[in-house]
């Protein structure tokens, strides 16, 4: 399954734990407490992270890559529940709540980490109120990403939800100004993007012809050709109707 590999921490990444938005507002003697306490780790795909709760209460930033949040629900049986890419923050629940994430964290991309007490950045917390505010909004973003993710399963059909996952990836490589014809890759395999817009990978498949139409080509090694953009966004647009495509 791979395991953490611990490296020295350098100036550079160092330098992006402190751009990190929940510790942006975090004082210079605040800031060296909690380099002092992290440790910086590489791990390669099909790694699962340590547990993040209760024993640990320990959080992941994840300065560059992608891992997958999966909850388990039987023997043997995982739900995907989220895809984060880095820069993120994972397991920042630990902060508040002994019981932990309550998911197992596996990497998708080859990641680059800081492994955080949770003590440690509790204790930097306490007496900053900028910088609780700061967690808060992180927090709160990231569950308003979530709800929209649980609105698009029950208001989009699934080629809407592909639409939408092809867009978003489209404008966040290219920026939201760019919506002329190009390529984008699919930062996981197929399956996990199945999982991830709540369909089956013979769904997905059926969703894939379905965006045909819009000239949408499935090319080879997770490469997906888009000739217009803001086209496909307007597929996109949610609605009322109902559709056995997954």
């Amino acid at each position: 399954m791979g395991s953490l590999t611990y490296i020295a921490p350098d100036q550079a990444s160092s330098a992006r734990l402190r751009r990190m938005p929940p510790f942006s507002a975090l004082r210079p003697e605040q800031i060296a407490a909690l380099q002092a306490a992290a440790r910086l780790a590489s791990a390669e795909p099909g790694t699962v992270l340590p547990a993040t709760g209760p024993a640990g209460r320990v959080l992941y930033v994840i300065l560059e890559g992608s891992v997958a949040l999966m909850r388990e629900v039987g023997p043997e049986q995982r739900c995907l529940v989220d895809v984060c890419d880095g820069p993120c923050l994972v397991g920042e629940v630990a902060l508040f709540d002994d019981r932990g994430l309550g998911v197992v964290v596996e990497v998708l991309q080859r990641v680059m980490l800081f492994e955080l007490p949770a003590s440690a950045v509790l204790r930097c917390l306490r007496d900053n109120t900028a910088a609780q505010l700061r967690m808060l909004g992180y927090m709160s973003g990231r569950l308003k990403r979530l709800i929209i993710q649980i609105a698009n399963l029950k208001l989009m059909t699934g080629p809407q939800r592909l639409a939408h996952f092809l867009t978003v990836l489209s404008e966040r490589r290219t920026g939201p100004e760019a919506y002329a014809a190009g390529t984008v890759q699919l930062p996981f395999e197929k399956q996990t993007l199945a999982a991830l817009l709540g369909m089956t990978p013979e769904s997905l498949s059926r969703a894939f012809r379905r965006l045909d139409a819009l000239g949408v080509r499935n090319l080879a090694g997770g490469e997906i050709k888009i000739p217009d953009v803001e086209l496909l966004r307007q597929f996109a647009e949610p609605d009322v109707a109902t559709s056995s495509d997954g």
